[in-house]
Parts: C-alpha cells; sequence; structure tokens
C-alpha cells in the first residue's frame, strides 16, 4: 500500500511539473508556437512520460485551464457559503481571484487570452467553467440586492462579467508595471507583495462603493 501511495505520488507530482513546464513555455512563446519537445525540455522528463500523462499539447492546455479555473470556482462556492453577508463574499472572491493570478501570473495570461476565444479544443469546457463562474458571483449580487447593500439597477449578469473582466485585466496591469519598476531598479522585489496589498485594497473599495 504505502509502495502503490509512494508511486501515486511520484506520477502526481511528474504530471504537475508537466504542466507548470507548459505554462511556463506557452507564457514565453504563445501557444500555437510551443511544442511538447520545448515542454518536456523544460520538465526534464522525457517524451514517452509526457504522452503517459497526456495525450497531446492541447490536452495539457486543457487540464491548466480546467483545473485553473475550476480551483478558482471551488474557492468561490466555499466563500459564498460562509460569507455573512453579500460584500463580505463578494469581496473575499475577488481577493481570492486575484491571489491566484499574483501568484502565476502567468495562468492569468493564458486565462485572459483563451476565456472568451471560440474555436479551440478547450473551449466547451471552458465555456462551462465560465458560466458556473457567473453562477456564483450572480447569486450573491443578487444576494447584496436583497440585502440592500447593492442597489437593485444592477444588472447582476452585467456585472459578474465585469468583475472577471476587471479583476483578471487589472491584476496583470498591476503585476506589470511592478515588474517593470523592479526591473528598472526603482523599486525593491518586495515591490510585488506590495502592489498585491494595493489592489486588494482597491478590490475592497470597489465592491463597498461602485454598487452602493
Amino acid at each position: 500500500m504505502a509502495q502503490q501511495r509512494g508511486k501515486t505520488n511520484k506520477a502526481d507530482a511528474t504530471r504537475r511539473q508537466l504542466l507548470d513546464a507548459a505554462l511556463s513555455v506557452i507564457s514565453e512563446r504563445g501557444y500555437a508556437d510551443t511544442t511538447v519537445d520545448r515542454i518536456v525540455e523544460v520538465a526534464g522528463v522525457s517524451k514517452g512520460v509526457a504522452y503517459y500523462h497526456f495525450a497531446s499539447k492541447a490536452d495539457i492546455a486543457t487540464c491548466i485551464l480546467v483545473e485553473g479555473v475550476g480551483g478558482i470556482i471551488d474557492e468561490f462556492e466555499v466563500v459564498a457559503a460562509a460569507a455573512p453577508s453579500a460584500t463580505n463574499a463578494l469581496v473575499a472572491m475577488m481577493e481570492s481571484f486575484a491571489a491566484v493570478i499574483f501568484r502565476n501570473a502567468d495562468f492569468g495570461r493564458f486565462l485572459v487570452s483563451e476565456l472568451w476565444r471560440r474555436g479551440r479544443e478547450w473551449s466547451d469546457a471552458l465555456r462551462v467553467l465560465e458560466e458556473r463562474l457567473l453562477a456564483v458571483l450572480r447569486s450573491q449580487i443578487e444576494r447584496g440586492q436583497r440585502e440592500g447593500s447593492i442597489r437593485a439597477g444592477v444588472d447582476a449578469s452585467f456585472e459578474a462579467v465585469a468583475i472577471v473582466g476587471m479583476v483578471l485585466t487589472a491584476t496583470l496591469h498591476y503585476i506589470r508595471e511592478a515588474e517593470q519598476r523592479i526591473e528598472d531598479g526603482c523599486a525593491p522585489a518586495r515591490a510585488h507583495a506590495e502592489t498585491e496589498r494595493a489592489f486588494l485594497f482597491h478590490i475592497q473599495d470597489y465592491v463597498h462603493h461602485a454598487n452602493a
């Protein structure tokens, strides 16, 4: 049993290694110019190992997006169930979403390039996840309207889409600005963390005032 767990843990670690390597290469080259050869080179494994875990480059990309967005939805649902009010829920959701992108800007860049794209192998799966994500946000916006913290005239469907787009693009903008300041020598390495804290403050301000 212990031996089997060891094999499973090793397989999971190798799979994660391939996904991380693929995301790094996609961020550097773009999906179209990414190759399985380059992915396995960065991951430090053989091509046979890659094809043991994944059927194709598209399968790898699908897993990156589906697992990443799925994790965000899972966190949203936990937050929604525990939050004492819609305002608390929306702040926590947006903070957790932004934190995912701050921790992994490569994922954020890939997601923003693919979330509304059509014709990819993962498009249908991503549409299903997008709707789940938006549904959780809509439910909390509507809850806020019932609680009186969000004005009745707000279109919950529009607001949900706007929140996703705002968090994604604004987070990536803040990350780019922080990275540029660090590269230019105008800010210390900790500027990234300070930027995240500032961004989360703006999120709280947005939720409390934009819908009043």
